[in-house]
């Protein structure tokens, strides 16, 4: 895991941005937007700044001063958020099992899968909204191919977290680096 999780010594945000689309189960489509960090075929990587978000804090009334780093890997079955305190230091990791990521070049979008997992710092995982996959089962909203790519990630999340926050590290410290030479 990187030892400069902090975000103090970033060089300055990018002023290009990209919107990032969940497409929730029942297709309900909720849209953040970010700077633009960093955009390959392999990783997309943005940040979430509460207080440039004009909904931020109408939606989340404590976000004021946060940020979230995203990262989405259009080939893996989850996405990732690493948030920060208004001080820069880590919060948490929060893991979305997901499915059709896509880069149009502006938008990332992906469907989101319910199932998620906060990791914290300290390699504590938390698995979240078992229950809404078990409702979601029930009433055949979910494929067998959906089912499966779930339960996968599950296990990834619970017994491969030290790996899971190393990629996520390693993705935006490649983007705080491609920033800082004038890539993005």
């Amino acid at each position: 895991m990187s030892e400069s999780l902090d975000c103090s010594d970033l060089p300055p945000a990018p002023t290009a941005t990209i919107t990032e689309r969940k497409v929730a189960l029942d297709g309900r489509i909720l849209e953040f937007p970010l700077e633009r960090w960093l955009t390959t075929a392999e990783v997309i990587v943005g940040r979430w700044v509460a207080d440039q978000d004009p909904r931020a804090i109408e939606r989340y009334p404590r976000a004021s001063g946060f940020t979230s780093w995203g990262v989405w890997w259009p080939g893996r079955p989850y996405s990732a958020y690493r948030l920060h305190r208004p001080d820069g230091s880590l919060r948490v990791y929060r893991l979305d099992t997901v499915d059709q990521v896509c880069f149009d070049g502006q938008t990332v979008e992906f469907h989101d899968l319910l199932l998620d997992a906060l990791i914290r710092p300290d390699g504590e995982v938390t698995i979240e909204d078992e229950d809404e996959v078990e409702e979601a089962s029930a009433e055949r909203k979910l494929s067998i191919d959906q089912r499966w790519r779930i339960e996968w990630t599950k296990h990834l999340y619970l017994n491969r977290s030290e790996l899971l926050m190393e990629r996520i590290d390693a993705a935006i410290e490649q983007a705080v680096a491609s920033v800082r030479n004038g890539g993005g």
